[in-house]
């Protein structure tokens, strides 16, 4: 009886210690709109529940695109270096203490705003089908959220919960996620245990004298500034020379609403 209360307790003993570990998570988020490719590495560095996404610094943004001359298509490649003023990065904080996330996003070509969303706000579908995913056993799950469908394949961990961007409620680690469109995808490269951050999980301090609002807020401006940018889509220039039409198209969001 002895030496199984002793097995329990290191047992107990092993499972708090991998809780408290440092862990980062290193994820690439591919993205494909209107047949151009990007793509952006994040690090989301999670203790205890509590975790911190960031994208890389001076991380390139690498554009690949289809272009059509008389008929003939060619691949055009495009590099281009994100350079955001101040360093208000975007970012995703997730805290079970206030059973929320706190993130910030930019509305191209106008400020970064600092948002304040749930937690957590998923209804998965769990299947049976599992895949390899790194040498992983991942389970299928299904779920629709704030207007679009998506898939994840998660590894079952008793002590974590953890996924990319606002992504969780599964049990375990989400290792890839798309939607069905498969215009935006996290895959999970590589799990790095650390035994300090280069980071605090809080609130990066360049954004402490901002004013938080609501995501529904958020949205609303998003589709103003959309609005805003292409109402002069149809409006057609003359001159002597000729006519001419300047068309401005904003690439959607990953939320409809």
């Amino acid at each position: 009886m002895k030496k199984l209360f002793l097995f329990a307790v290191l047992i107990s003993l092993s499972q708090l210690l991998v809780a408290q570990k440092r862990i980062i998570f290193h994820y690439r988020n591919n993205i494909n709109v209107s047949g151009r490719t990007s793509y952006i590495k994040l690090e989301q560095y999670y203790l205890n529940g509590r975790s911190l996404e960031l994208s890389i610094p001076n991380e390139e943004l690498k554009l690949e695109g289809d272009t059509t001359y008389n008929g003939i298509r060619r691949i055009t490649s495009v590099k281009i270096v994100l350079n955001d003023n101040d360093k208000r990065i975007p970012f995703v904080l997730k805290s079970p203490d206030i059973s929320g996330l706190i993130y910030a996003e930019r509305i191209w070509p106008k400020a970064t705003y600092l948002v304040v969303d749930t937690l957590n706000n998923f209804n998965w579908k769990i299947s049976t089908e599992t895949k390899e995913i790194n040498g992983e056993t991942c389970t299928k799950a299904e779920t629709d959220f704030r207007g679009r469908k998506y898939v994840a394949w998660s590894k079952k961990d008793n002590l974590m919960k953890i996924g990319p961007w606002k992504f969780g409620g599964l049990p375990g680690i989400i290792f890839e996620v798309s939607d069905i469109d498969n215009i935006y995808r996290y895959s999970l490269e590589n799990i790095e245990y650390v035994d300090q951050f280069p980071v605090e999980l809080q609130m990066p301090k360049v954004y402490n004298d901002d004013e938080m609002i609501s995501h529904g807020t958020f949205i609303l401006k998003w589709k103003a500034n959309k609005k805003d940018l292409e109402k002069d889509n149809d409006v057609v220039n003359y001159s002597l020379t000729g006519s001419s039409n300047i068309k401005h198209t904003v690439a959607p969001i990953k939320e409809l609403y």
